[in-house]
């Protein structure tokens, strides 16, 4: 089964469990590889992992206590706003956009939260026009792969988590999907690996994970490699909807992810990682 993931928070950041809740639950739940990614420092809502340092140090203590059970390790969840700070004692970045900064008046809106924060961004940034909203998330998606070249994609697609009716924009216009695939292109340029992200199904957001199946053909067509991430906040999470992505990558045509193990990505096959 597929025991790695890589894409964690905990108490340091927005999680609601410690480090040392997320490890045990981890390996009880049979995992080998589990790593961490706290979110950046947010300094202005006081908001993210303060101490980069402290934070590693503590997830190194912890990884000694496991060693031999199962490997720990500390990344960090980087957003385009907020660089990581001390990226010299990480294992891996995950690049993600959460925010959208109005490039008129410098008010940044949080697109990985409530609805009206979007809904505000789209009507005082953008003059109502969703799908403009979409396309600059998307350009400073590519940014942050060009300028920062993080391992690790995160939620490729988020601007979507609070359109599943439909009502911020068409996700199905063409300029939706062009923003995207151009996006996508230029990401892919950095070689990173992009994470099939099953956190909005279990927060209730989404149906699918992210990113859209039009954009996982997309990736598959690119030769990109992907993995599997939890997005886990809680111990619930770890490793929700695993199995499913697993399916549903097949069903798109993938016979192989890319896992981390021990330090380093490797290419692990489908049906050997659905095995019971």
């Amino acid at each position: 089964m597929l025991k790695s993931s890589v894409h964690n928070h905990s108490t340091w950041c927005d999680g609601k469990n410690t480090l040392e809740e997320m490890a045990a639950a981890a390996c009880s739940a049979g995992f080998t590889d589990f790593g961490f990614s706290g979110h950046t420092y947010v300094g202005f809502v006081n908001f993210g992992v303060r101490d980069e340092l402290a934070y590693a140090a503590q997830i190194r203590q912890l990884a000694k206590e496991y060693q031999g059970r199962m490997c720990l390790y500390a990344g960090m969840e980087h957003d385009y706003y907020y660089p990581v700070a001390h990226r010299e004692v990480m294992d891996y970045i995950i690049g993600s956009v959460h925010e959208i900064q109005s490039p008129a008046i410098g008010r940044r809106y949080i697109i990985d939260g409530p609805k009206q924060s979007v809904l505000a961004c789209r009507e005082e940034v953008f003059g109502g026009d969703g799908l403009a909203m979409a396309e600059y998330f998307y350009e400073i998606t590519a940014k942050n792969a060009e300028q920062y070249r993080p391992e690790v994609i995160g939620h490729f697609d988020l601007i979507v988590k609070n359109n599943a009716d439909g009502s911020l924009f068409d996700e199905q216009s063409p300029r939706y999907r062009s923003a995207a695939l151009d996006a996508l292109a230029c990401c892919c340029a950095a070689d990173p690996v992009f994470e099939v992200n099953t956190g909005g199904i279990f927060r209730g957001y989404r149906a699918k994970p992210y990113p859209d199946p039009f954009l996982l053909r997309e990736l598959l067509e690119r030769n990109a490699r992907v993995m599997i991430n939890a997005d886990a906040h809680e111990t619930a999470a770890i490793c929700f909807y695993f199995s499913e992505c697993l399916e549903l990558l097949h069903a798109i045509g993938y016979r192989s992810i890319w896992v981390w193990e021990k330090g380093e990505f490797v290419e692990r096959g489908i049906a050997e990682l659905s095995q019971p």
